[in-house]
């Protein structure tokens, strides 16, 4: 056959069949954010709801504890990686993973430490501190594996590591909660935390890269330039969602902090999809930030548009349909918080503006500006709570957060117009 007349010919359907199935990377992230998510959200409502609520809030103490350890650890490795990371030559990049890695088990077992020397003071924990000890050294390195993975575009394996744990994870509380004697909470524990060891195997697996400190003079210093002010941010960030929601219960009422809490799940599909496109797009972003800025200004407009475009429709139903999904789903008598889960809707709408200046300002060298960003917006929101929810109670809350962000896209907007205009 004519070499031509065959490049001209339309490819056989078993071949085209295959291209459809081929999904974007940011589809495979998205799929493993989400099963991250939702398993968080099933094992909680399945402890609540098999175990007993008194087996729930001492679960809840706990991993409270677990999730400012992970903010902690996502400050000095996970997040500055995601930025250094587009600034190294490939050559390099495994050096860079296998120096992470020591760090996660350095920082893991920095954690155990700490967390065992705290709970001498509390002679009840001894029932559960092993457990949660497995548990937070697993979570631990579990995040930082997948996050390294979709760092080096390995977003398939990523998610198949995130299906294993969770549907482990699962399966093994199904199994407690079937029979007859209720799980303690220790048992909970040993199940969550050992059910991600086969995830952190395949991970490992696939990342290719083992511990090694070999590293740490070369790529120190550029690590630290972005995790110094990353560090107290995060304290920051933790601290402040916990703080406003604390005042709401003190200040208002358990119902107050109850309905937040509800507003906050429903909204939950958003936090979702934003941590998802921060652990894809900013190693992305990094690269053509540093190496074709021209490039940068129209992927991170064209991320804008895509968010937009994705999010905007689902927030306007759901702003006009308020009223019947809280008088539906909602606590009883409380059809009056309609107007909360619409000021929610709208709080995402500036969270979605903000979030490429957001995105451009990790990019900086220094993270300064991120940090005193987000001091400002929370200085702003606590010296306002007080007013704002004897006014409009719970109502305020979300006012305050949605203030903050205000403050934080101002400070950054004019933080990124003083630097160079490719980072505008």
């Amino acid at each position: 056959m004519n070499p031509t007349l065959n490049t001209m010919l339309p490819k056989p359907l078993r071949a085209l069949r295959l291209e459809r199935l081929r999904l974007s990377p940011r589809y495979w992230v998205v799929a493993g954010q989400a099963t991250v998510s939702a398993t968080s959200f099933l094992t909680n409502i399945f402890i609540a709801k098999l175990f007993g609520l008194a087996t729930f809030g001492e679960y809840s103490a706990w991993q409270l504890v677990l999730l400012l350890l992970l903010a902690v650890q996502g400050a000095v490795i996970t997040q500055p990686m995601q930025v250094v990371v587009g600034s190294l030559p490939a050559t390099r990049r495994a050096a860079y993973q296998q120096l992470l890695l020591a760090l996660q088990l350095i920082f893991s077992l920095l954690a155990v430490v700490g967390v065992v020397a705290g709970a001498r003071m509390l002679p009840q924990a001894a029932a559960v501190l092993p457990a949660f000890v497995v548990l937070l050294a697993t979570a631990g390195g579990q995040d930082t594996l997948r996050k390294l993975l979709l760092a080096d575009g390995k977003v398939q394996a990523a998610l198949a590591s995130d299906v294993l744990s969770a549907g482990g994870q699962l399966l093994v509380l199904l199994v407690l909660a079937l029979r007859p004697q209720p799980a303690t909470l220790a048992q909970v524990m040993w199940a969550v935390g050992l059910t991600t060891v086969p995830a952190l195997l395949l991970g490992g697996r696939a990342l290719g890269a083992w511990p090694n400190l070999r590293g740490l003079r070369r790529f120190g210093r550029r690590h630290w330039r972005q995790a110094r002010w990353l560090l107290p941010t995060s304290l920051l960030q933790w601290g402040s969602a916990n703080v406003l929601l604390v005042f709401a219960g003190w200040a208002g009422s358990p119902a107050m902090l109850g309905v937040l809490r509800l507003a906050q799940t429903a909204m939950g599909i958003f936090n979702l999809g934003l941590q998802a496109v921060e652990n894809y797009a900013l190693p992305r972003l990094s690269q053509s930030f540093y190496h074709a800025p021209q490039l940068f200004g129209k992927q991170r407009a064209a991320l804008a548009r895509k968010m937009l475009l994705a999010a905007m429709p689902v927030l306007a139903l759901l702003a006009l349909a308020a009223g019947p999904l809280v008088a539906r789903f909602g606590p009883a008598g409380g059809s009056q918080y309609a107007d909360l889960l619409r000021l929610c809707c709208l709080l995402y709408v500036v969270i979605l503006l903000v979030y490429p200046l957001r995105l451009t300002i990790r990019l900086q060298a220094d993270s300064r500006h991120y940090f005193v960003g987000y001091m400002l917006s929370i200085v702003v929101s606590l010296l306002s709570v007080r007013w704002l929810t004897g006014h409009y109670q719970a109502s305020g809350v979300v006012l305050g957060w949605l203030l903050a962000q205000l403050v934080l896209g101002g400070y950054w907007a004019l933080a990124l117009r003083r630097a160079a205009p490719v980072v505008r």
